[in-house]
């Protein structure tokens, strides 16, 4: 009878915790991700995106200053132990914002999210940045550029994704990379030229 009961018991316990098991995050459970991502990575990846479970997600907030930079980044949101704070902190103090309709908008400091999502991949770990910002619309804005991507291997050395093609003169480097608003300027649509053949499939990597 004892026995009968133990069973019954750890069978309760075992549907609990199976039902208690949140199933995988992904794109669309980030706040802006889905909207923001559209754009900067191309069509094809974007849907790989979609569809692939968010391992880490980390978030820096910051204001846009001279017109272009981020100043006062800090984290708002860490995860997997910190160990990719420095990176989107990185990430946002070398951001360069181009076409941001200051005057139009009455907002010569506005706030702005980046993003780090940390995917697990059979080469170690892709981290995939995105930013957009954290004012009302923010979200629906129409961003452009390309996405800043690398993979960390399990030396925890970075290998950078570069995309095959940019504009002339826009910003780029091992943890720099631009983000286009809808406006004059960024209608001029800078490639989405990031993830042409799928997380599994990354090329054109440099140290």
């Amino acid at each position: 009878m004892k026995a009968s009961i133990l069973i019954l018991g750890f069978a309760v316990l075992g549907a609990s915790v199976f039902a208690a098991t949140p199933p995988p995050r992904k794109l669309g459970d980030i706040p802006g991700a889905r909207e923001s991502l559209l754009r900067i990575v191309s069509p094809r990846f974007y849907q790989t995106l979609l569809i692939s479970p968010v391992e880490g997600w980390i978030v820096v907030r910051g204001q846009l200053a001279a017109g272009t930079h981020m100043y006062g980044a800090r984290v708002i949101h860490s995860e997997l132990g910190g160990a990719y704070d420095k990176l989107a902190l990185d990430l946002a103090n070398n951001l360069v914002v181009i076409g941001y309709p200051h005057v139009a908008l009455e907002d010569m400091t506005p706030r702005i999210l980046l993003h780090v999502l940390i995917y697990q991949i059979k080469d170690g770990r892709l981290a995939v940045s995105f930013a957009h910002f954290d004012t009302a619309g923010g979200s629906q804005m129409r961003y452009y550029g390309c996405a800043w991507m690398a993979v960390e291997k399990p030396n925890h050395l970075w290998e950078t994704i570069e995309p095959k093609n940019l504009q002339p003169h826009e910003p780029r480097g091992p943890r720099t990379y631009a983000l286009a608003v809808e406006s004059s300027i960024a209608r001029e649509r800078l490639p989405r030229a990031i993830g042409q053949v799928g997380i599994h499939g990354l090329y054109s990597r440099s140290r």
